[in-house]
């Protein structure tokens, strides 16, 4: 053990005068250091959870990358393509692609059945008979599309196979409250072909996002049945086998653009066997209002962090300056047997840097426990019509702690070597005491 180690354990315990008196600035520094941790917890954790959860739910609903016919800007109004596709073999091959699935598109109207609404006035209720319409976009999926995710969103119900052409449908939680529909109902949609057609599907699975966007527009419905709704088989001899697009998932986000390059480099300007031109859009572009949003937040996220590790620095550099000045006679004594001035600094940084540390592992304990309660209750809730999200999500690795961590102690411990040169203007002649 070196003996600044040793004389700085020993100080640090010690309860002189000078340091009673430093202890409310020492208290006021010590807050600051945690509050500087579990606000960059908190920040880190909502800003990540925030990221993480919008991106998965929108790649999951809508897929990282989307094939459609060329010349198309999204896939929700994208020209028919053929549902058999060779290029499709050749891209299930690239690296990092993890299945390729076919999706239809169909804008529908959905009603519900009557139902009795009751008004107060001032003398007497009414009671009124309504209906209520809606306009929806029905999503034609096969039993190639991943359950991983819709099962992941179902609140009630089964998912349907979507191999056949049954009627049944996959409704979320907002439509059937617009609508007052429930599982296992009979439900009218409408679609305009050649003429106006009805359809009645059976809700067997009621499913939720917290993205308005997509919980008010979309209903799962299965390929086939959605393929009959359109008109593909008027305008092509009677074929059914069209598609709006297909949709791509990728094993790793970060392989996303990598990914789409390699995949624009097979189609571009190789017209299939069909005599369709072929493109892919990322979704970074399709949904680039919600992707520049979140990337945004990361400027925030940094902004608060630099802010709050400032504001650290500040406060536990006024702590260092205290500890020195209150302890000036003890630097006089210790110059006058002989310690150099890095050896006293040294002494000083070690009582400072137990103090940091001390100071870090309460804003840890405090700054963790919040993000785990609300991870665990939901406690803080949100405007899904503007944040996308129900509720503040949480989502925070251990390595993102310790690196929040690491930066704050190294920073504070760095910035103390400034103040720290004090120490070299004392002269112990004119520190010294005596009694």
């Amino acid at each position: 053990m070196s003996f600044e180690y040793f004389i700085a354990n020993k100080v640090l315990k010690t309860k002189e005068k000078g340091i009673k008196v430093s202890r409310p600035i020492l208290r006021i520094s010590l807050i600051s250091v945690a509050l500087t941790i579990i606000v960059n917890l908190i920040t880190l954790a909502t800003v990540h959870g925030f990221q993480n959860e919008i991106r998965e739910k929108i790649v999951g609903f809508n897929a990282p990358i989307f094939l459609i016919k060329a010349g198309n800007e999204n896939i929700y109004e994208a020209d028919p393509i053929n549902e058999s596709q060779v290029i499709i073999d050749t891209l299930k091959e690239i690296e990092g692609v993890k299945y390729i699935a076919p999706v239809l598109y169909k804008p529908a109207l959905i009603r519900s059945e009557n139902f009795i609404q009751s008004s107060d006035g001032l003398e007497s209720a009414q009671q009124v008979t309504k209906k209520e319409v809606n306009g929806v976009v029905l999503k034609g999926i096969n039993e190639q599309y991943p359950k991983s995710f819709l099962t992941s969103i179902l609140k009630q119900g089964r998912i349907p196979d979507f191999k056949n052409k049954d009627n049944e449908v996959l409704v979320s939680v907002q439509t059937c409250r617009d609508l007052q529909f429930k599982l296992e109902d009979d439900i009218a949609i409408f679609f305009v072909k050649n003429r106006s057609l009805m359809q009645r599907f059976k809700i067997v699975g009621i499913f939720e996002t917290g993205i308005d966007k997509l919980d008010n527009q979309v209903v799962f419905a299965p390929l086939n049945k959605v393929q009959e709704l359109c008109d593909f088989n008027d305008l092509n001899k009677g074929a059914t086998h069209f598609v709006s697009g297909f949709e791509i998932q990728i094993n790793e986000w970060n392989q996303l653009e990598d990914i789409h390059s390699k995949i624009q480099d097979a189609i571009i300007l190789k017209p299939n066997e069909h005599g369709e031109q072929l493109q892919s859009i990322s979704v970074l572009n399709s949904e680039s209002d919600i992707f520049s949003w979140l990337g945004f937040l990361d400027t925030n996220v940094f902004i608060i962090i630099s802010l709050m590790i400032l504001i650290g620095i500040v406060n536990i550099g006024s702590v260092l300056l205290v500890m020195i000045v209150v302890r000036s006679n003890f630097i006089g004594i210790l110059k006058a047997l002989g310690a150099t001035n890095w050896s006293i600094r040294k002494i000083f940084l070690f009582q400072t840097g137990a103090l940091i540390l001390k100071a870090m592992v309460i804003g840890n304990i405090i700054g963790l426990s919040l993000c785990y309660i609300q991870n665990k209750f939901e406690l803080i809730k949100l405007d899904s019509s503007v944040y996308y999200l129900s509720h503040v999500p949480i989502d925070l690795s251990f390595g993102a702690v310790l690196i929040i961590n690491l930066i704050t102690f190294v920073t504070c411990m760095a910035s103390l070597l400034i103040p720290s040169y004090v120490i070299a203007r004392i002269d112990p002649s004119k520190s010294i005491k005596f009694n």
